[in-house]
């Protein structure tokens, strides 16, 4: 007897613990599934956000534009045909015999070439540059993307976790309103406590509503930045809370780690200080605009025509002119404006400087700061991960003491309130961990 007692304890516990050994091979390759469909819909949406689109579209332009400020430095050449009407055309009769008198018909090539224009060249400057600026956001753009998709991601899941963690004490409460019922019934339970749990229950309720909003607005976000489709996310609808949340720690943890190493920045490869150097550059060339006019120009003239009487007489028996010149204009007299300009050009000058080395000092703040908060927030994390398994533990002794009826339903409530509290704090606070600490790596140059 006693050895058919050992076999079947020793049978009850290879299943428990090979039966929970499959059970979790299981949900890890369920999950590891989902972690490459997400990674196949990250794929998928960098040709179909808006936000990559517009930046793309942008540089494009940039570039066409650059060529074209390029081409006011080609030679240009028009051709033009005119046609006169000559009222006093028997009066001029003999001068247009001998050649001298005015042309009905005339058409021919003019052409410019332009040597130096001190105002084209600084609108070439100033489109070369916005080109950089373009090409440096595109590429800000493109290693913001896989954050920013994750976040924007996480706050939907995030937002699928609180409803499915109220969804989970919904349970328990109809469950806990049944039995304060009948421990009401049997004269175990008074009417209070009946009360409780129906408000427990309506409160879960107005929850679960609100929470299911705010699902659907952060399903909306996520497909307005990723150009995906809702039919795409189809594979997370069907998550429960443990799954959602052990995504969330996958996507969240998955990430590169801040080392203290990391802590100063390196100013040189910084994203933004170097948009913030192509800002200045780009507004301090626009100022060419307010002296432009006191620059000299230097170009080649030249036109082509062929004159006669009629349309026939200009192609067969033309009175043909051809002139070139160089053509150099050097402002001498501009109403007086020579000093002031110049004055409006330098204090312009002066009032940029200080406004971007203000930005870039605020920046080089903000990553001090940022940095600060990400450690908070690591320490925080660790502690709200040990105050839920805390909660959980609390939770689980209050039930069987609340069962035994050494504890109240109130007791209860206030302890599962407790635990979905801070399991939707921790869930919060690793997305914002997650958001912050990346972002800081690449904005700071340290990636």
């Amino acid at each position: 007897m006693l050895a058919r007692f050992s076999f079947l304890f020793s049978t009850i516990i290879f299943i428990c613990f090979f039966g929970s050994n499959v059970i979790c091979q299981a949900q890890e390759i369920i999950q590891n599934d989902i972690l490459q469909k997400i990674s196949k819909l990250q794929e998928k949406s960098l040709t179909l956000s808006p936000d990559l689109k517009i930046v793309r579209h942008l540089r494009s332009q940039k570039g066409a534009e650059s060529y074209t400020r390029l081409t006011n430095f080609f030679p240009q050449a028009n051709f033009n045909v005119r046609r006169d009407k000559d009222f006093y055309e028997e009066r001029n009769a003999p001068l247009r015999a001998l050649g001298l008198g005015p042309f009905s018909s005339t058409w021919g090539i003019d052409y410019e070439w332009m040597l130096l224009n001190y105002g084209s060249i600084q609108a070439t400057r100033r489109t070369f540059t916005e080109k950089d600026k373009a090409d440096l956001e595109i590429s800000n753009k493109e290693n913001e993307y896989p954050i920013t998709f994750n976040t924007n991601l996480l706050n939907f899941l995030l937002a699928k976790y609180k409803k499915a963690a109220v969804e989970n004490s919904l349970q328990k409460a109809e469950t806990g309103k049944r039995e304060a019922n009948l421990g009401f019934q049997l004269g175990q339970k008074t009417k209070l406590d009946v009360l409780r749990s129906e408000a427990n229950l309506v409160s879960l309720n107005s929850k679960s509503t609100s929470y299911t909003d705010e699902v659907q607005n952060a399903r909306s976000k996520f497909l307005e930045y990723s150009g995906l489709l809702n039919s795409d996310l189809g594979f997370l609808e069907f998550l429960n809370e443990t799954q959602i949340l052990s995504l969330i720690n996958s996507i969240s943890l998955g990430a590169k780690k801040i080392s203290p190493l990391m802590e100063n920045p390196i100013f040189a490869k910084s994203p933004i200080l170097e948009g913030l150097r192509l800002d200045e550059k780009i507004n301090t060339i626009s100022l060419a605009n307010l002296t432009q006019a006191q620059w000299p120009e230097l170009k080649i003239q030249g036109s082509y025509r062929n004159s006669g009487n009629t349309v026939s007489d200009s192609f067969t028996k033309p009175y043909r002119t051809h002139t070139i010149g160089i053509v150099l204009t050097i402002p001498l007299f501009g109403s007086g404006n020579f000093i002031s300009s110049n004055f409006e050009e330098y204090f312009a000058k002066k009032q940029i400087e200080y406004t971007i080395a203000k930005k870039r000092l605020e920046t080089q703040n903000e990553f001090s700061n940022t940095f600060i908060k990400i450690n908070a927030l690591g320490i925080l994390v660790n502690s709200l991960t040990l105050n839920v398994s805390q909660f959980e533990e609390l939770y689980r002794l209050t039930l069987k003491s609340y069962q035994l009826g050494k504890s109240t339903l109130l007791e209860l409530l206030e302890v599962q309130d407790s635990l979905l509290e801070s399991k939707i704090s921790l869930a919060q606070n690793k997305i914002q961990f997650y958001t912050l600490s990346q972002n800081y790596l690449w904005q700071a140059g340290l990636q």
